[in-house]
């Protein structure tokens, strides 16, 4: 015992002597014009291997600096370079907060060098950061949206025109673990899943993860979206108003005595417009996110905002009533502290709720179907940065779940409660062992009540830099999930969340991930990343019951079948900065494959979402100073689908005949490629003195007829295809005002 105790104190007595005669730089980057924090922008002292990037909060810490002169950058995209010379003496402990203005040119050199910076100092593999007003420009349908826009990034695989779900490197959209503000959405899609929950007004910043995502990351199999509502503005009122085809948006922000505040709205009004043209169109959806942000003193902030979103649809017609009610609410209330320079924390206590009830009347006889989650959790991270090469981020989260799953059939309710809680710790270790090697070990602990499942996932990442423009990254993460869905392929709003229980086990993959990076520092960067993915205890909705099962009192056993799985393949992601043209090209070259229990008499198959190619490229071009072009194109090679191989006859008891399909193996055919061209050009003026921008936008200009699926007519003598469409060419308008 003595000798432990002894260790331990030798180890505290190296970190404090470490610092004994060196200094400390701590502070926050922000925004001049707003006093926003700027998310993982770069700090770094020029002529050394010294720098690091702001967290979430805007915070950095360049501890441990030998006393002397310092040069030190402040850099992010599209705002100036700040450069502070700062003296260091011996056990100095200096705050230094930076606001950065907005560059009104954008110069090629200064936008790929931040670029560069940031993913020099990082080790985030498969991390691309999605910058906001980019979002907003890229052609859509109707209005920006934020999935859409991310659908467009290599790795990320889509079904059809009218599914925003996000398909990870093969993984389906309940294996992605979706935050806003750090608590997690559980369905966040509008319209059928054909747009998704977040305005985009309202967001600061958006971050995906397609894999390997560190320790702090869990209880998904695929990959982390984080999105981040905007603070609102420090030293002025603001607005914006856009009006489209489809919605109404507006969003406000503003300072008060000790903080921020934003408040943003969206409804669309496609109810209200049909009643105009005499059109019955029962159906609408909303949100609104709320901010409020106060500056308790330099070492405390805390925050608290609200998102609110649901779809309703109420259609009668003669004695058939069909009503649709879906959405998500959450919280979140956060506590940002600095012990010292140091050491950060950021505490979270934070609830999430999912609702979907579905009810169809058909001549008085009622049937539905209502699921509920309620997540309530709460977490904390604390990072302790002992010296320029080395800090240590842990942490520990706790959620209390809830779940219904109630049907009403005629006369009769069926009621499924599931409560469960889950616990982890996480500890993660970042090293940069030498100038040119950054390593990043982990461990994350989680355990799930409802089994009594405790899981250990190790993760470690390392980052091999040859020089100032090639770097290789390599790394390996262990991942479980405690919980599935029950996903409807053609619309989302039915999704239905079962956790696990003693009858079924976690989820669980692990990812294989080698990248490459290389960055000309002027006009382009390349990142290359082959990954493998290896799933086990995987779930696939079980369609076909037992005549003795019932709908109450079920288990996750009775409605997943269990299987294998893997994916894997190539991503290629070109940034480019040149001739006036800014935007990405991709490539991504894919294969998945499942093996469930039940499920293609027990075979391998491809899932309805592999595509083995898949091309992608969004560039913009500014006119002038007043027009902007910009166009989106997607290529994917054919999705699998099963053919139907005969059809056969079944007589009922009247006596009546009618066919039947008799399907072959399951999605060994593969549907036509899909391609489509979408253009938009943006016209910036000035009206009532207000900064206006309107714009004009074209889905699919040469009208390419992709197919969304394929089905068989086998009521005539031949059995007959037809082909269901996606989008047609659809043009749209509109306008935003900034006040």
């Amino acid at each position: 015992m003595r000798n432990y105790k002894f260790w331990i104190l030798l180890f505290l007595v190296l970190l404090q002597s470490s610092s004994l005669i060196a200094g400390t730089i701590h502070g926050f980057v922000r925004e001049k014009e707003t006093r926003e924090p700027i998310i993982m922008g770069n700090v770094w002292i020029e002529g050394t291997t010294i720098g690091t990037t702001t967290n979430a909060k805007g915070y950095y810490v360049l501890p441990a600096l030998p006393p002397g002169t310092y040069e030190i950058y402040f850099r992010y995209m599209g705002f100036k370079t700040e450069i502070i010379n700062k003296f260091i003496g011996e056990n100095d402990d200096i705050e230094l907060n930076i606001y950065l203005e907005l560059e009104t040119l954008l110069m090629e050199e200064v936008v790929v060098t931040a670029e560069r910076d940031k993913r020099k100092l990082e080790i985030k593999p498969s991390q691309i950061s999605i910058d906001v007003p980019k979002l907003r420009s890229i052609p859509q349908i109707a209005e920006p949206d934020l999935f859409r826009a991310i659908q467009m990034l290599p790795g990320v695989a889509t079904l059809s025109d009218f599914s925003a779900g996000l398909y990870v490197r093969g993984g389906s959209p309940d294996q992605n673990l979706i935050l806003l503000d750090h608590i997690d959405v559980y369905n966040p899609n509008h319209m059928f899943g054909f747009f998704s929950s977040f305005n985009t007004d309202a967001i600061k910043s958006v971050e995906l993860l397609k894999g390997g995502f560190p320790a702090s990351y869990g209880g998904r199999l695929s990959s982390v979206l984080n999105v981040y509502n905007k603070e609102g503005n420090r030293e002025e009122f603001q607005g914006v108003a856009r009006l489209s085809l489809l919605s109404a948006t507006s969003t406000l922000e503003g300072p008060w005595k000790k903080g921020s505040w934003m408040i943003s709205g969206r409804r669309t009004y496609l109810d209200i417009a049909s009643k105009i043209v005499d059109v019955d169109l029962p159906y609408y959806f909303y949100d609104g996110h709320f901010k409020f942000n106060y500056d308790i003193d330099k070492n405390n902030q805390a925050s608290f905002s609200v998102y609110l979103g649901n779809d309703k649809l109420d259609l009668s017609d003669g004695g058939t009533t069909i009503k649709l009610d879906w959405g998500n609410k959450t919280f979140s209330t956060q506590w940002t502290h600095l012990f010292n320079s140091k050491l950060f924390s950021h505490f979270v206590f934070a609830g999430s709720r999912f609702t979907s009830d579905t009810e169809v009347v058909f001549d008085d006889v009622e049937f539905g179907i209502q699921n509920r989650i309620f997540d309530l959790a709460f977490k904390g991270t604390l990072t302790y940065t002992t010296s320029t090469r080395h800090s240590m981020d842990f942490g520990f989260e706790i959620k209390m779940l809830d779940f219904d799953l109630n049907y009403n059939v005629v006369d009769t309710k069926y009621l499924n409660g599931f409560k469960g809680n889950y616990f982890s710790l996480f500890l993660q270790d970042n090293y940069k062992l030498s100038p040119f090697t950054i390593f990043q070990s982990g461990i994350r602990v989680d355990h799930y009540s409802d089994g009594k499942y405790t899981r250990f996932d190790p993760r470690f990442s390392i980052k091999q830099l040859l020089n100032d423009e090639i770097y290789f990254t390599l790394t390996y993460g262990k991942y479980h999930q405690f919980l599935n869905l029950v996903q409807q392929e053609g619309f989302s709003f039915a999704d239905m969340w079962f956790p696990v229980d003693e009858t079924f086990e976690p989820g669980k993959a692990d990812h294989y991930i080698l990248g490459f990076n290389y960055d000309n520092r002027k006009t382009f960067s390349l990142s290359v990343e082959a990954y493998y993915k290896d799933y086990n205890n995987v779930a696939e909705y079980r369609i076909h019951r037992g005549a003795d099962e019932t709908l109450d009192n079920q288990t996750a056993a009775q409605n997943f079948h269990r299987g294998t799985g893997y994916a894997y393949g190539a991503d290629f992601y070109l940034r480019n900065n040149i001739w006036g043209f800014e935007g990405w090209f991709g490539y991504a070259l894919a294969w998945t494959k499942k093996k469930i229990d039940g499920f293609n008499f027990g075979e391998e198959y491809f899932p309805t979402y592999d595509r083995r190619h898949t091309i992608t490229a969004i560039q913009d071009y500014r006119l002038s100073r007043k027009f902007r072009l910009n166009f989106a194109f997607k290529y994917g090679s054919g999705q699998p689908y099963t053919e139907v191989t005969a059809r056969y006859a079944v007589m009922d008891p009247a006596g009546r005949i009618h066919y039947e399909t008799l399907d072959g193996e399951k999605n060994f055919y593969r549907l036509p490629d899909y391609h489509r061209l979408d253009l938009g050009i943006f016209y910036n003026t000035k009206v009532f003195g207000l900064q206006t921008e309107f714009f004009i936008q074209a889905v699919n200009v040469y009208n390419h007829k992709n197919v969304w699926f394929r089905d068989y007519k086998v009521d005539s003598e031949t059995i007959e295809i037809k082909d269901y469409e996606m989008l047609p060419f659809l043009p749209t308008l509109g306008f935003s005002v900034h006040f």
